[in-house]
């Protein structure tokens, strides 16, 4: 089963809802790739932060968390991220399964009394200019639960009609389901246009536009995606050694698989791996 997420339609449903609330909000997909978001300029204050790679690593998995509580309970989940920003997650269901998340917040609370040294450590800890980082964090807007639990409310009614106005859609026994299946069976080896194309008996252009409309990337950044994923998964799941992932997701060489997942994930595998930050 493959989810089509409309990037267009929801971007400007979040342009909306910025517009309204001043919130920042984000939607995700069931693996936690981020599809769309509003503003397109981060604010400074998180801009700062995920400038260092550890204060990226910890905006994450501060994200995972909280997008796996709403996930395990159904229900919208809000709470306090590393730096002390309140931050919301809507889970997306479709019957019973979720397919991705709404999230917002990047705000402040003004009952959280614990903030100026918690900002402080957070200088020390990612080598922040202190006076800077106050500084951007005075310029965030406040929000108090009552707000925050009203625009909660608007976000889980309208993740109802995100089906019935086709802002997402499911798609069965596609030839889009047919690519990923024989993406996903054969990803521990080299997988080119060409194979992909004889197999399922479709021209190129076909190809590339299915994957533009179903996958929204090139077919190869596809394939990319999907390795990563497959190693991201293997390195948090088995005691497999970082070469023999590598052969498992199609790349055999073990320099190399280093590099490739540096280079698309930003930490080196066993660095990754220390860090247990997947979200499957």
């Amino acid at each position: 089963m493959l989810v089509n997420f409309n990037v267009e339609k929801l971007d400007k449903l979040l342009y909306d809802f910025h517009g309204l609330t001043g919130l920042t909000v984000s939607v995700w997909n069931a693996e936690f790739r981020q599809l769309s978001y509003q503003p397109k300029e981060m604010r400074g204050f998180c801009r700062l932060i995920k400038s260092t790679p550890e204060g990226a690593a910890r905006c994450y998995s501060c994200d995972k968390a909280l997008c796996s509580e709403c996930a395990a309970t159904g229900l919208p989940a809000t709470h306090y991220c590393h730096a002390g920003l309140v931050d919301t997650a809507i889970p997306i269901r479709f019957k019973d399964t979720v397919m991705g998340y709404l999230m917002f917040g990047q705000v402040t609370d003004a009952e959280n009394g614990e903030t100026e040294a918690l900002l402080a450590d957070l200088a020390a800890e990612l080598s922040l200019d202190r006076e800077e980082l106050f500084s951007e964090y005075r310029t965030l807007e406040v929000y108090d639960r009552e707000r925050t639990a009203a625009a909660a409310a608007i976000l889980k009614a309208a993740t109802r009609y995100l089906w019935l106005s086709r802002y997402i859609e499911i798609g069965y026994n596609t030839i889009a389901s047919q690519i990923d299946g024989y993406i996903h069976a054969h990803i521990g080896g080299p997988i080119t246009v060409a194979e992909l194309c004889t197999k399922l008996a479709i021209s190129k252009n076909r190809l590339y536009a299915i994957s533009h409309e179903w996958f929204k990337m090139p077919i190869g950044d596809y394939i990319t995606e999907v390795r990563v994923h497959e190693a991201k998964r293997l390195l948090a799941t088995t005691d497999l050694s970082v070469g023999e992932v590598g052969a498992r997701v199609g790349i055999a060489d073990h320099n190399y698989f280093t590099k490739f997942f540096k280079n698309n994930v930003g930490v080196a595998p066993l660095s990754y791996r220390k860090q247990g930050l997947f979200a499957d």
